[in-house]
């Protein structure tokens, strides 16, 4: 057992260095370098769903007849009460509209 406590001291001492006690360096202290904060080009914004793309409006008018539809994202259907959507992923890019139940 004693044999166990020396080795479990040289590999703390090995493992907390020579300066246990004294303030240890982290990253807040650690200076910033500016070259790696070059201007990127502005991205673009993410593209906007025209005024009638609401996806709880496309079964209405030319798809009235449409139980379920989707856009990849979020999928809505139709029943007695009305219409309803499930929520939208994280991160998920919405396509077209189309109908999945005529």
């Amino acid at each position: 057992m004693t044999r166990l406590l020396q080795i479990a001291t040289i590999v703390a001492i090995l493992f907390l260095g020579p300066n246990f006690g004294a303030s240890a360096t982290s990253a807040v202290d650690l200076p910033l370098v500016s070259s790696h904060s070059q201007t990127q080009a502005p991205v673009s914004p993410a593209p906007k769903i025209a005024a009638e793309g609401r996806l709880e409006d496309f079964a209405s008018g030319p798809h009235a007849t449409c139980m379920a539809w989707t856009d990849g994202c979020r999928a809505c259907g139709r029943n007695p009460d009305g219409v309803f959507c499930s929520n939208v992923g994280l991160a998920c890019r919405a396509s077209e509209p189309r109908c999945t139940r005529p």
